[in-house]
């Protein structure tokens, strides 16, 4: 990232963390910051995904640390600080206020950045990822409702058949007929078969 592309952050940097939402990944880099590197105060910085905001491409992940924190959100002096870009887990870059680039510092390494008069020393970069959970309990009672469904159309494939027969004494004739859902040709000529083997009497 340019001196540029530090500046716009910078100046938008604030904003976009509250607009972005949960990133897929966060990275927390914890830093000193203090006159003294060796005794300062510890802080731990979310990092917003940057990725396909503005000029920056790539993975990418930005966070801002403000130089009046007291300051009012949305005036000029709200938007002076440094800002705090890294691509993975090995490197983080400093700008400053201004967007000028002010040097690059690898995580552990103990090296302290000035910046804007604030003497920075990144100790650790640490990932975070989000789990998301949801639950509905309504989902059972769809699930048993397509289970019902596959049910009733594996049945309705089933043929149903009907069968009647009337006898007449005087003549001595029997009158058979039928019904069938489905399947109508095999119906016919399987009651066909079965009226073959009924015996006759005279």
């Amino acid at each position: 990232a340019g001196a540029e592309d530090a500046a716009s952050f910078a100046a938008k940097a604030q904003a976009r963390q509250g607009d972005l939402g949960p990133a897929p990944e966060t990275l927390f880099p914890e830093a000193r910051a203090d006159g003294d590197a060796s005794a300062g105060e510890t802080l731990s910085l979310p990092m917003a995904n940057l990725e396909g905001v503005g000029n920056f491409q790539g993975r990418i992940w930005g966070a801002f640390l403000p130089l009046n924190p007291d300051a009012s959100p949305g005036t000029p002096e709200a938007r002076v600080g440094v800002s705090l870009l890294a691509r993975d887990f090995q490197s983080v870059a400093a700008y400053a206020s201004d967007g000028s680039f002010a040097g690059v510092r690898r995580p552990g390494s103990g090296r302290p950045i000035v910046v804007d008069g604030l003497t920075l020393v990144i100790d650790d970069v640490k990932g975070s990822t989000g789990l998301e959970l949801k639950t509905d309990p309504g989902v059972p009672w769809v699930y048993a409702g397509f289970a019902g469904l596959m049910v009733t159309s594996f049945l309705s494939l089933l043929s149903h058949s009907q069968v009647w027969a009337v006898g007449e004494e005087s003549s001595g004739l029997l009158h058979v007929g039928g019904r069938s859902n489905r399947a109508k040709e095999e119906f016919k000529t399987e009651l066909d078969e079965v009226l073959s083997e009924v015996p006759e009497y005279r």
